[in-house]
Parts: C-alpha cells; sequence; structure tokens
C-alpha cells in the first residue's frame, strides 16, 4: 500500500449512523404558542365576569366580530374563550344562532336551587365542624369582603362585585375537595341569579343570613350554619321573584 493510499483511507469521511426505525423515534409535538393561551384563558375571565354581573343578559347572543373588534384577537382565541364559558354552563351554543348565554326556565332555576341547597347545606355543615386553625382568622376575613361588597353596592346601586366569594369560602373552610369540584363543574351559572337578587332587591335580609351564616362557622355551630344556608337560599328565590319552594 502505497503512503497516498493509506493517507486517502485516513481522510475519508465516516458513514453517517444509520437512522433509529420509525418505532424509536418520539412523534414531533405540536409547537404551542404561550401568549395565544393567555389570552384565551383572559378573554374567558372577562366573559365570566361579564356575564356574572349581568352585562350580558341571559339569552344575548356573544358575537364574535364584536370581540374581534373590541380586544383585536384573532378567531382562534375568542373561540376557544368562547368555548371555555359553554363548558362552564354559562353559555351554549346553538346551531345558526353562535353562542348564547344561557337561559332557565323557572322551573329548571328552581330544581338548580335545590342542588345548590343541598351542596351549600352540607358544606356549611363541614366547615362549621371543620376545626381548622385559621378559622377565625379567615372568618373575619370574609366578614371585611362581605362589608366591601355590600358597601358598593350601596354607592352605585350595581353589581356586589364578589362573584361567588362567599361560596368559595365556605367549600373552602368544609375542605371536602370532591364536594368543591362538583359545586365549581354545576352550581356557576347559579352566580348569575344570585347577583341578580342582590341588585334586584337591595334587601337586608339577605345581608344578614350571609353574616349569621359566617358567624355560625365561624363559631361551630352545625345547626345555625344549617339553618342559615337554607334561609339564605330561600331569600334568594324569593328576591328572584320565584314561585316555588326548596
Amino acid at each position: 500500500m502505497t503512503r497516498a493510499t493509506k493517507n486517502a483511507k485516513q481522510e475519508r469521511p465516516s458513514k453517517p449512523a444509520r437512522p433509529a426505525p420509525a418505532d424509536d423515534v418520539a412523534p414531533p409535538t405540536e409547537p404551542q404558542d404561550p401568549q395565544r393561551f393567555s389570552r384565551t384563558g383572559w378573554l374567558a375571565g372577562i366573559l365570566r365576569e361579564r356575564i356574572l354581573n349581568g352585562t350580558y343578559k341571559p339569552g344575548e347572543r356573544i358575537r364574535e366580530v364584536q370581540l374581534r373588534t373590541e380586544f383585536g384577537f384573532s378567531n382562534g382565541p375568542i373561540r376557544e374563550a368562547l368555548q371555555a364559558i359553554v363548558a362552564d354552563g354559562l353559555a351554549e351554543r346553538a346551531p345558526w344562532h353562535g353562542v348564547r348565554i344561557k337561559t332557565l326556565s323557572e322551573e329548571e332555576l328552581l330544581e338548580l336551587f335545590q342542588v345548590r341547597l343541598a351542596l351549600l347545606e352540607y358544606a356549611a355543615e363541614l366547615a362549621a365542624r371543620n376545626q381548622v386553625e385559621t378559622k377565625a382568622e379567615s372568618t373575619k376575613a370574609i366578614r371585611r369582603e362581605m362589608d366591601a361588597a355590600f358597601g358598593r353596592l350601596d354607592d352605585t346601586g350595581g353589581h356586589p362585585s364578589f362573584n361567588g366569594r362567599l361560596s368559595q369560602w365556605l367549600l373552602t373552610m368544609a375542605g371536602n375537595k370532591a364536594l368543591h369540584e362538583v359545586w365549581d363543574k354545576t352550581m356557576q351559572q347559579t352566580l348569575i341569579y344570585v347577583n341578580a337578587s342582590f341588585v334586584r332587591a337591595h334587601t337586608r335580609k339577605s345581608r344578614a343570613l350571609i353574616y349569621d351564616l359566617i358567624d355560625a362557622i365561624g363559631a361551630g355551630d352545625v345547626a345555625a350554619a344549617r339553618t342559615a344556608a337554607r334561609a339564605l337560599t330561600a331569600q334568594t328565590i324569593l328576591d328572584l321573584g320565584l314561585n316555588g319552594t326548596i
């Protein structure tokens, strides 16, 4: 072998590695745009707030073109945000009519409040029985929040601005995750009507019952907590002008 031949073999590039079989190759992941998904979540939050505070009325259509004009988003995030509120049970998608705020008949609303009462009453019992270390501090905090919300209601005559805060506090104090999940999945749409009852009636009765419920839980009085939960739900039904009992 000549020196030139030996050098040529040494300089010859090595063969490329054989590609792995198809089964060994991980499937490519679909690229995701974090900004798009944050826009979706943010917009869905705005829509939920508007539904719960009465900006969008039951039966009203939410038009994609109006959202595009208002927020400057593309169709993707807007449609995903609309689908999120449909999944929440706050709206429904009807053929040829787009997305509309869900409308409940009086019978459907009474049935929903019957379920709400069952969950609320038992959550109140669990919360009263639950001896958490932060109960006293938490009770004072939720009373302050209610005071501030009712103060805004008195000043503006509008929405009390505590969407679900009381029920979320109560469920947290109850300490039952399964109950909390059931409430979040099925009871959110009742907030539309609970908030409307405060705006419509401006009654002091519901306010007093709310404080009775908070104080009973804080004091660990199970019977009083259940009684206040039932009385508060009954007063909400009355303030809404519904004919029926729970």
